[in-house]
């Protein structure tokens, strides 16, 4: 009886999904910028604490690999929220992936990747 239940708990616990999860599923937006990719990137994290969903902050988290940048949104299971900055000739590319496909995300939070792109 205990093998059973040890069993079904295993079974029951969510996979952890990781940014390449998150990442690996189409973007929902791609935008071109003026803005150097470090200021984009600092523009969207910077949005992102300042905006709630539910009555606590998206969160963003800032990370960087030479001259491009990615900015997540932790939550329990996987980054829900994904941006991943590259640098062009004339600025930036921003392409924002939300984890959930089944789902659409809160347009605050793509509103917010639109306006740090502008």
């Amino acid at each position: 009886m205990r093998i059973l239940i040890a069993a079904l708990a295993v079974a029951m616990l969510p996979g952890c999904a990781s940014v390449g999860d998150t990442r690996s599923n189409p973007a929902l937006l791609v935008l071109q910028s003026s803005k150097q990719p470090k200021q984009a990137a600092e523009c969207i994290r910077d949005a992102w604490q300042n905006t709630t969903v539910l009555g606590a902050s998206v969160g963003g988290v800032l990370q960087s690999s030479g001259e491009r940048y990615s900015v997540l949104a932790p939550d329990v299971q996987a980054p829900l929220h994904l941006v991943d900055i590259t640098p062009t000739p004339g600025g930036s590319r921003i392409s924002y992936h939300f984890y959930r496909t089944w789902q659409s995300p809160i347009e605050r939070v793509p509103d917010a990747v639109r306006a740090c792109a502008g």
